[in-house]
């Protein structure tokens, strides 16, 4: 099987692992949220953001990697529209859990699961920020000096992706929860998400013609290091 087969393989079963995730998550949500429970919308959200918007807004920009000219413009622009439907959702789900907690008097951010969450909330405010300043054509990248201009498309990359994976782990430390998923349906629901990350992180580690999808760390070192003086 040649890589471009094998790789098309991996895009198809990630984009059915998101669908599946997706829709599992609104089956068991939506009849809350049609009764006004307000907490419904926050696994539900949160969802559709990680699981679903970003899911296929990471692969398009993995897809755009070889594209140059004016292919990677509209490629670009794709991906952005879809990142910001993910952080549209992200931010409902956000709104959903926080404003639920006061209505019901309770603190915020006590729990591992909470302040994981909030973490993972900022960074992924970061991702969307980051992208739009790395995208030359805003004219925002220019502004800055021209040794920072690549290190801000590798933070872009590197806070989306620790954005999504921490998504995963955050999303796993609530579950069994007797307001969203308990029983055997919670952990199948755990372990799509589980391969999903699984196959992610795969396609992320690896290379697309010759190009690496995310930095190395020795490459992120060697950038951040700064220009050497002789």
């Amino acid at each position: 099987m040649s890589s471009q087969a094998h790789m098309g393989g991996m895009h198809r079963a990630i984009q059915s692992l998101s669908v599946g995730c997706c829709v599992a998550m609104a089956m068991a949500m939506l009849p809350a949220a049609y009764q006004g429970t307000l907490f419904a919308w926050h696994p539900l959200m949160f969802s559709l953001g990680f699981l679903g918007f970003m899911t296929e807004g990471i692969m398009a920009a993995v897809r755009f990697r070889p594209n140059e000219g004016v292919a990677r413009v509209a490629a670009i622009t794709n991906h952005a529209l879809i990142q910001l439907a993910a952080t549209a959702c992200i931010s409902l789900g956000f709104y959903a859990i926080y404003h639920n907690k006061n209505l019901m008097g309770k603190s915020h951010f006590l729990s591992l699961h909470g302040k994981m969450g909030l973490l993972t909330f900022l960074l992924a405010l970061a991702s969307p920020l980051l992208g739009a300043l790395s995208f030359r054509r805003l004219g925002l990248v220019q502004r800055f000096p021209q040794h920072w201009q690549p290190r801000l498309k590798w933070l872009h990359r590197l806070v989306s992706a620790y954005a999504y994976v921490l998504s995963m782990v955050t999303m796993q430390l609530a579950l069994p929860h007797p307001a969203v998923l308990t029983g055997v349906w919670c952990r199948l629901w755990q372990v799509g998400v589980m391969s999903l990350a699984a196959c992610m992180l795969y396609v992320l580690r690896g290379r697309i013609n010759g190009r690496t999808v995310l930095p190395s760390a020795n490459a992120v070192a060697a950038a951040f290091s700064g220009p050497k003086h002789h």
